[in-house]
């Protein structure tokens, strides 16, 4: 028993702080002496675990149990705590007992040992039965960690914390207590083990920190927040700071799938049951999770898994129908989308190109007439309408440069004011005499 206590208090923690702190009373009594009455495992087992049955379905795999886990996280048992060894035990015999329809997890922990957590995450992965998870009070740091494996997450509203996403190590230096009774401690090394213990003596000796949290504890929050990005794709990126939410607020934050009561997780996993055709578990059928293809076809369970390969079930089937439907719905609405785009374009194509014709023709006759102009003159018909202009006007100043040359063009005006004016030529529409600058 010791030496699992040492285990728990030495090594890197998923653990609630708060949760830890409320631990302390059990753990002094247990130091002291003054533990509680030693029970068997299978006393333990049992009475980690209670059955509700439904009589309503038509299968031998009538009774869900729930499992309670109400206690640190532990990889090994201590006292009347059950180690996440122990817990896959309990799981075990349930895939195997054909009247268990499937699992829930009744979770009030706020985390424990780094040991054990992700070997029993995976084991929940991958369970071949419905299991779903529950808290009304923590369900926080390791304890979140187990239940981000089951198909879905239930909590009520009311929940103390959830989350807790990280971990932490406490590493205590006796040394002065020991030289307080006028003992003096040698830790002596070998030559070549240099490196043995290197973060921990970093901190011992040196308070360097660095080193303890780059190497140890660093890449256990790396992979405790990749496992979770997997099984929870929905989860906020806030929720792996380590903050902690009630249940209300977990269900925005995607820690928690429903607000609800345990026996809304129990008819859960009768529910999870039912929709696979009542068939008895296969103790050769595992289960495989594909967090992603799961998350696109908006699948609540793994894919079920033998032999022959992955399928789906009829209910998978059903939610996938049920999103081809949606799909079907959303291209509708963006083919008339589409149709109306089309018809706003060639509206403006259309008004575009009425307007291009308008002007070439305008410009057509205009040369037309600027060509007449330039064969009465006896000038060449060649060049860019601007140069045929130019032309003209040339011509014009020439003409009007000759003795006894008649104006160009009438003069118009108030009479006796000695105010005249040029008067406009205009040609197809276009003023020829503001083109030429007379």
């Amino acid at each position: 028993m010791n030496k699992n206590l040492h285990t728990l208090l030495a090594g890197p923690l998923y653990i609630n702080e708060m949760y830890g702190a409320s631990l302390v009373p059990s753990i002094y009594r247990t130091l002291i002496g003054n533990s509680i009455e030693e029970k068997s495992i299978e006393q333990l087992m049992n009475e980690k675990q209670s059955a509700t049955e439904n009589t309503s379905v038509n299968s031998s795999a009538n009774k869900v149990v729930v499992v309670d886990f109400n206690q640190p996280v532990l990889k090994f048992d201590y006292g009347y705590w059950l180690g996440t060894k122990t817990y896959t035990k309990i799981l075990s015999q349930l895939a195997n007992d054909d009247t268990v329809a499937g699992v829930v997890l009744n979770m009030d922990s706020g985390g424990g040992q780094v040991y054990g957590t992700p070997e029993f995450y995976d084991y929940i992965s991958n369970y071949p039965k419905p299991i779903v998870a529950y808290t009304d009070g923590y369900m926080c740091s390791g304890a979140y960690y187990i239940a981000a494996a089951t198909q879905r997450i239930f909590a009520n509203k009311r929940a103390d914390a959830i989350g807790s996403i990280g971990a932490y190590a406490t590493i205590v230096d006796s040394n002065g207590i020991w030289e307080h009774f006028g003992a003096k401690v040698h830790t002596i090394y070998a030559t070549k083990s240099t490196e043995k213990n290197s973060e921990y003596r970093e901190v011992i000796d040196n308070s360097n920190y660095e080193p303890y949290i780059k190497n140890q504890l660093d890449p256990i929050v790396e992979t405790f927040v990749t496992d979770m990005k997997e099984s929870r794709p929905n989860i906020s990126e806030e929720a792996f700071k380590g903050g902690t939410w009630t249940g209300e607020q977990s269900v925005e934050m995607g820690l928690v799938d429903e607000n609800g009561t345990i026996q809304d997780a129990i008819n859960h996993v009768f529910e999870l049951s039912m929709n696979s055709n009542n068939q008895k578990p296969n103790t050769n059928m595992n289960t495989k999770s594909l967090p992603k293809v799961e998350a696109v076809l908006s699948l609540e369970a793994p894919l079920a898994l033998n032999e022959n390969g992955s399928f789906l079930n009829e209910e998978q089937l059903d939610t996938i129908e049920a999103r081809f439907d949606a799909l079907e719905s959303e291209n509708s609405t963006l083919q008339t989308q589409v149709s109306e785009a089309n018809t706003e374009k060639e509206t403006a194509v259309n008004a575009i190109t009425a307007q291009l014709t308008e002007a070439t023709n305008t410009a057509t006759a205009m040369e037309t007439s600027v060509n007449a102009i330039m064969e009465n003159l006896g000038l060449p018909v060649a060049g860019t309408l601007t140069e045929k202009l130019a032309a003209i006007d040339a011509k014009s100043i020439e003409v009007g440069k000759r003795d006894g040359a008649a104006p160009t063009a009438p003069k118009i005006g108030v009479e006796g004011e000695g105010n005249p004016s040029t008067a406009s030529l205009n040609i197809a529409g276009v003023d020829v005499a503001e083109a030429l600058n007379c």
